[in-house]
């Protein structure tokens, strides 16, 4: 999340790009609130988790693949790809949709 932060800061100080400064900002925060998450709920954490990687990678890795730059599209889509595997892996491991804060399929108690 941090990595994801300071590139978008480093983004927007060299070419004084808001979206960089607004992408990387936003899904470094999101990333830093789903490793905060872990603990408390994990299947909270790890879908949050890749939803941001996989709108990192989906963003990302289309602009990598016709520039072919490492930096910085190379390097933010090789850290979105690997977020993906490890919080999809994850979210696996955890998923139980009766669990869900928002599944309609909970009983009042």
């Amino acid at each position: 999340g941090g990595l994801l932060a300071a590139g978008g800061a480093f983004g927007y100080y060299k070419a004084g790009s808001v979206p960089s400064l607004v992408g990387g900002g936003g899904c470094g925060a999101l990333m830093v609130c789903s490793g905060m998450l872990v603990e408390k709920d994990p299947q909270s954490a790890f879908l949050l988790g890749t939803a941001t990687s996989s709108v990192l990678t989906a963003g990302m890795l289309p602009r990598f693949l016709r520039s072919r730059k490492v930096m910085p599209t190379g390097l933010v889509s090789m850290l979105g790809l690997a977020a993906l595997a490890y919080n999809g892996t994850q979210l696996g491991k955890w998923w139980d949709p009766e669990e869900l804060p928002f599944s309609s399929s909970k009983k009042a108690s």
